[in-house]
């Protein structure tokens, strides 16, 4: 019996790999589905650009949360610089969206709406203050 608690790490990798393998694929296969909650139409072609282009991250961050979720002893201690990665990934984003928000001129974001910079926001906090939680608080799952 091993004296040190199971972690919760490896199913949490395994899940959000999947989910951001598959947002990924959707940024860059069909931008348009996650811009059509934040930008009216017609789309820009620059926001459909720029949602490729984010789609290319969010894919390559699932690959590497799914590669670091294996059990080999390499890919368990990637865990932490991976999952540093995707929080500070996902922490800029969030300063990016709020600063537009607050600080921005909205009317030219693209043509990003303040209800979908929002909602692309509300989207992102739960991932964010999750890593921050676990990074922070949970060292040992690591």
């Amino acid at each position: 019996m091993s004296s040190k608690p199971a972690s919760p790490l490896r199913l949490l990798f395994l899940t959000e790999g999947v989910m951001k393998l598959l947002g990924g694929m959707v940024f860059i296969v069909s931008p348009q589905t996650p811009l059509a909650v934040a930008v009216a139409a017609p789309i820009p072609p620059a926001a459909l650009l720029l949602t490729r282009l984010l789609g290319t991250q969010t894919l390559t961050l699932g690959i590497s949360m799914l590669l670091a979720s294996a059990k080999t002893p390499k890919a368990v201690s990637s865990r932490r610089v991976v999952y540093w990665t995707v929080f500070a990934r996902d922490a800029t984003l969030v300063t990016v969206l709020a600063l537009q928000l607050w600080l921005g001129d909205n009317v030219d974001a693209l043509g990003f709406s303040p209800r979908g910079l929002r909602a692309w926001l509300t989207e992102l906090m739960p991932f964010c203050m999750g890593h921050l939680w676990i990074l922070t608080t949970k060292p040992h799952w690591f």
